[in-house]
């Protein structure tokens, strides 16, 4: 199985971009019912400029635009801004929004639903709910913001009860669950798609769709799961921002704010020590600082001592 990075699709995107497939899914994880003549359009960004977003899936159920994401490392909590970018840019290739902005008739366009589906290593639960006002500067408490954007995130790792609603969307994390299973062994990744392949046709674990996609099946997973590749791009990104994550005679307090940050969203103390370039001995004293911070905080707060 050779790696080519210019094929289409994902391997999420190819197991439900067939109408039918895709409204299954929606069901499964929107739990609404449509009946099997529900008509499905499927819509997509083929553009290389759009590489980044090209291998989401994205369809219409009546007058529904269904948007959903894949994601296999840590959670990004940059999730809404990625959809809010991705729906405009569907509304304008489909519906032509651009040219009729200043014409006085509404735009009729179908009603966005976001939803990402996650099966990183992370711990996270079965459901949750990310917002764009989320990150939004000087929001007050209770306030209700003019822009919002929510994006419904479903944990998908093996086990998770949606996957009991969807065999296709059980076939793909057990698939998933087993490739990682062959990486922990110290296997590459394609010894590890190949062998999983191999056993999962064997258990009856979406047997049709990888025997016919056989050669493509590395270049799909890897699309979404190179991991160092991500760690990477998240390096240069940072560097472009002023950030200066890794550089090794770069500020130790920086280093140290971007690990305190990561920590709190929950990365785990491996992860930090390898985007950070810290150790994780660092990490780990860091993380048993924070700790204490926190408990001496909830502390002085039910006694009384914090201005409330």
């Amino acid at each position: 199985m050779s790696v080519n990075r210019e094929f289409k699709d994902s391997m999420l995107r190819a197991i439900f971009k067939k109408p039918e497939k895709a409204l299954e899914l929606y069901c499964a994880i929107s739990g609404k019912k449509y009946g099997p003549d529900t008509k499905v359009e499927v819509k997509t960004l083929e553009s290389v400029l759009l590489s980044k977003l090209r291998n989401d899936l994205a369809f219409i159920v009546e007058n529904v635009l269904v948007i959903i994401m894949e994601f296999q490392s840590s959670l990004n909590l940059n999730m809404p801004y990625r959809s809010l970018q991705y729906v405009v840019l569907l509304y304008e290739l489909y519906y032509k929004v651009k040219d009729a902005l200043y014409k006085e008739k509404r735009i009729k366009i179908p009603k966005p639903e976001f939803y990402v589906l996650y099966d990183g290593k992370l711990l996270y639960p079965e459901s949750g709910i990310m917002r764009l006002s989320d990150s939004f500067i000087g929001m007050e408490k209770g306030e209700v913001p003019d822009l919002e954007l929510v994006v419904h995130v479903l944990n998908i790792n093996d086990g998770a009860k949606v996957l009991n609603k969807n065999e296709d969307l059980k076939g793909y994390a057990r698939f998933v669950s087993k490739v990682r299973n062959h990486l922990s062994e110290g296997e590459t990744l394609a010894e590890a798609v190949h062998n999983t392949a191999k056993e999962c046709i064997k258990e009856g674990i979406l047997t049709e769709f990888l025997k016919e996609h056989w050669n493509e099946v590395e270049e799909m997973f890897s699309l979404m799961y190179d991991e160092e590749e991500a760690i990477r791009v998240a390096k240069e990104e940072s560097l472009e921002d002023g950030i200066l994550i890794g550089r090794e005679e770069g500020r130790e307090e920086e280093k140290l704010n971007i690990a305190a940050n990561l920590l709190r969203i929950g990365m785990s103390v491996e992860q930090i020590a390898i985007v950070s370039n810290l150790t994780v001995k660092q990490v780990k004293e860091l993380q048993e600082k924070q700790n204490w911070l926190y408990k001496d905080f909830k502390i002085m707060w039910k006694h009384g001592l914090l201005l409330q």
